[in-house]
């Protein structure tokens, strides 16, 4: 790029080194914050200074100025980058955590460094109690077994006994409806007619001994027989009626008591057996329940001992960890403000359940984790592109672009410094690897914006006050302040967006008695936060 020059040689003229100091301390993004800050303490000296030894005659632009170079504004094009530092790791981590419950001891482990292939031994955690808790659960599974299979036996016996038992209550009941069936269509009917019958051969008899005692009687007055025989003709007369009586008697007896009676009984027999049969239904159904349930509980039982032991038998097996990849061995590390030696990983050091033990990047495809000051990561978008430098690695430069900008602030500078916000940032290196290794240093350098044809002035003719940004102007009336609004900047030029023109001539370094002509700031004025950045 050229320098456009005045009557007087203008050389490019470097940052100055007390910015470069301020801004090494301050962090990348502080420049604008620096500006401001030295310019008001330079201010209250220089006024001092001015008032007892220059008088009020300079201040008409009439005094001599120092020989101070001068720069003449015209458009340029410069690239203004994001440079910072940053930590080479994998894009592709996966994460070994310890499975196993509560803690562990390690007794083994591959050494850091170490390149490993699928199916190799990583680590081993002592297993010696989860070994003692299998033999106990191969135990409990045996009781357990012997358990349930005795209660599917008897439940298979029980399920006899009352089926058997239900099939005698259902003969009892089909007995007692045959009984009755039997009492209502036969005996009943019989018994009637035998009584039935028996009455009439009373009458009968009855009618054939009164006529044969009126033919007796007949004889007797005629003397053909004699008067015991005629005694003995009433008596059967009087014996065959007291026999109709007897005969009436049964059969009214038969029909008002014996045939109800008999009838109620088969009745109440069926009945009975109707109860009973339901009886033994509801027993067998409760007692197969009751079977049913415990062979449900000691099938349960048996599933939960069995469970455990298939999840003491998998601990005991994830007590040895196998690379699930190819990839390099990086021990997995704590907080860097946290760290203690509890943390670290080592043969003998106890593990717990999801620590992290060590992380096999695939160093194939590399990133560098960068932060990145709140003044600058507005301006990053994901897909700038960047250039990468490793340390280690000399002569040779690796290009890549922002893949991820955090949406939070990193919680660890916070922490230690509150008012400092960094956010991380993953520069995705292109290309694949084999000689990289993660944890190295790398020095990132991002093409924030590429500027064209844009009016530009050295970022060290620029003054901040007051929230406001000044140049120093060599006008026909002398040296003149004007306020300049501020684009984008590098380190070397800054965008001016408005308050000069090409051609302008603009100081390249300034005095106190220059800062002097600066007006007040109104310290009620809230502090602007104009769009300029000077890289660091």
């Amino acid at each position: 790029m050229e320098t456009t020059q005045t009557d007087i040689p203008v050389q490019e003229t470097s940052r100055p080194a007390w910015l470069d100091e301020a801004s090494a301390r301050r962090g990348g993004g502080g420049s604008t914050v620096l500006l401001r800050r030295v310019g008001v303490i330079g201010l209250v000296v220089a006024a001092i200074v001015v008032a007892v030894t220059l008088g009020p005659s300079w201040f008409s632009g009439t005094g001599n100025l120092p020989d101070i170079k001068l720069f003449e504004v015209s458009k340029r094009s410069f690239v203004v980058p994001l440079r910072e530092q940053g930590e080479l790791k994998s894009a592709n981590v996966i994460d070994i955590r310890s499975e196993l419950e509560g803690r562990a001891t390690i007794i083994f482990l591959v050494a850091e460094g170490t390149r490993v292939s699928k199916g190799d031994l990583l680590v081993e955690l002592a297993s010696d109690q989860i070994d003692e808790s299998i033999r106990d659960a191969e135990i409990k599974v045996a009781a357990a077994e012997a358990a349930h299979e005795a209660a599917v036996k008897e439940l298979e016996i029980l399920r006899d006994e009352n089926a058997s038992k239900v099939r005698k209550a259902q003969l009892a009941l089909e007995m007692a409806k045959l009984a009755l069936e039997r009492y209502e269509a036969g005996e009943k009917i019989e018994l009637e007619q035998d009584a039935k019958l028996a009455l009439e051969k009373a009458k009968s008899v009855l009618q054939r001994d009164k006529d044969y005692l009126t033919d007796s009687e007949e004889l007797y007055k005629q003397g053909y027989i004699t008067k015991i025989e005629l005694e003995n003709d009433r008596f059967k007369a009087y014996e065959a009626e007291i026999e109709l009586k007897k005969a009436e008697l049964g059969l009214e007896v038969l029909e008002t008591y014996t045939f109800p009676m008999d009838l109620r009984e088969k009745q109440s027999d069926v009945q009975e057996a109707e109860k009973e049969l339901d009886r033994e239904w509801k027993s067998a159904s409760a007692s197969e329940a009751k079977a049913a349930a415990d062979v449900a509980a000691k099938q349960s039982e048996l599933q939960l001992v069995r469970e455990k032991l298939v999840k003491l038998n998998d601990q005991k097996t994830k007590s040895k960890i196998f690379a699930p990849a190819d990839g390099l061995v990086v021990y997995a590390r704590s907080s860097r403000y946290y760290r203690s030696s509890e943390d670290e990983v080592k043969v003998g050091s106890q593990v717990h359940e999801r620590q992290s033990l060590i992380e096999l990047p695939d160093t194939s495809s590399m990133k560098v984790v960068i932060r990145v000051h709140e003044a600058q990561v507005e301006h990053l978008k994901e897909g700038l592109p960047a250039t990468v430098q490793i340390e280690g690695v000399t002569g040779k430069t690796y290009t890549g672009k922002v893949a991820k900008i955090a949406v939070q602030p990193d919680s660890e500078s916070r922490w230690l410094n509150p008012n400092l916000k960094q956010y991380e940032t993953e520069v995705l290196l292109d290309g694949s690897f084999t000689e990289l290794k993660p944890g190295t240093t790398a020095h990132v350098e991002v093409k924030l914006a590429e500027l064209r044809d844009v009016l530009a002035v050295p970022v060290q003719s620029v003054f901040a006050k007051g929230g406001k940004y000044f140049v120093f102007a060599d006008t026909s009336g002398g040296v003149e302040p004007k306020e300049v609004v501020m684009g984008l900047a590098n380190n070397e030029f800054a965008e001016i967006k408005s308050g000069l023109a090409v051609g302008d001539q603009v100081y390249l370094a300034l005095t106190d008695e220059m800062k002097l002509l600066l007006p007040d700031a109104d310290d009620d004025e809230p502090d602007a936060r104009p769009d300029v950045r000077v890289e660091p």
